[in-house]
C-alpha cells in the first residue's frame, strides 16, 4: 500500500510529483477555510484528501458540514477511544452528508487508534462498527504526549517504552481482527533516505500495512522504487 502524507499547518503545499508517491494526504483541521481550499486546489484528483478532525466529543456537526463542502474524501478521527466513537462519528457524518448534499456513505473514516489509553485498553472489536471505517493510524508521539512519556524518536537507548509498545500492538491487533488497514506515523527525526527506509521496514515487519509520512521527502524516498 502507498503511504499517506500528513500536511502540517504552515508546511509548503505538496507538488504533483509529491502526490504521485502517496495514496492520500491528511490535512490538519487547524487550517482556515482559505488555506484548506488551497490544499484542495493543489491536490485536485491527484490523490485522496482526508481532514484530521478533533476527537468526537469535541466535534460539532456544522464543522463537518463545512468540511464536506470542500469535497474531501474522508476524515481522520483523532483520539479514537473505542468502537463507540466510530459509531458516533458515522451518525454525525450521515447527518452532515444530508446537510451538505453529499451522497450517503461517501465519506471514509480513518481512526487514530492506540494513541490514547482508552483505545489501548479497550476490549471491544472495531469489526462492524461502521462501513466507512477503512483503517487505523498509530502515532507513538501522540500516545507519548497522552501518557507523559518521552516520544520514541527522542530516546537515545533505542528502547521502546511500555505504553508505546502496548499502544502499537493494540492498533495492529485491532486492525487485523477487524480486517482493516493499519498505518504507523514515521518518526519526524527520519530525515535521510536510509532512516526512512529503515523505519518503513520496521513498520511492515511488525504488521503495519503502510506508514504516514511527515514530509514530502519521506514519501518520495519510499516511492523511488515505483
Amino acid at each position: 500500500m502507498k503511504p499517506l502524507l500528513f500536511q502540517r499547518i504552515g508546511a509548503p503545499l505538496p507538488t504533483p510529483a509529491d502526490l504521485k508517491a502517496v495514496d492520500g494526504i491528511v490535512v490538519d483541521l487547524g487550517y482556515g477555510d482559505d488555506a484548506f481550499a488551497r490544499v484542495m486546489e493543489a491536490t485536485k484528483s491527484a490523490c485522496r484528501v482526508f481532514a484530521r478532525i478533533a476527537p468526537v466529543d469535541c466535534l460539532a456537526e456544522d464543522e463537518l458540514v463545512r468540511l464536506l463542502h470542500h469535497d474531501i474524501d474522508g476524515v481522520v478521527l483523532s483520539g479514537c477511544r473505542s468502537r463507540a466513537d466510530v459509531q458516533r462519528l458515522d451518525v454525525m457524518l450521515r447527518v452532515a452528508e444530508t446537510s451538505a448534499g453529499r451522497r450517503a456513505q461517501q465519506m471514509v473514516i480513518l481512526a487514530e487508534y492506540g494513541t490514547v489509553p482508552e483505545s489501548a485498553l479497550s476490549p471491544y472489536s472495531l469489526g462492524g462498527s461502521s462501513q466507512r471505517l477503512e483503517g487505523l493510524i498509530f502515532d507513538g508521539s501522540e500516545l507519548a504526549a497522552a501518557v507523559g512519556c518521552k516520544p520514541p524518536e527522542e530516546r537515545q537507548d533505542g528502547e521502546t517504552v511500555a505504553p508505546i509498545a502496548a499502544g502499537r500492538a493494540a492498533a495492529i491487533l485491532r486492525a487485523h481482527e477487524a480486517g482493516l488497514a493499519c498505518y504507523e506515523g514515521l518518526p519526524q527525526t527520519a530525515v535521510t533516505e536510509k532512516a526512512v527506509r529503515r523505519a518503513f521496514t520496521a513498520s511492515r515487519s511488525n504488521g503495519f500495512s503502510s506508514v504516514v509520512c511527515r514530509s514530502p521527502e519521506q514519501a518520495a524516498w519510499l516511492g523511488t522504487d515505483d
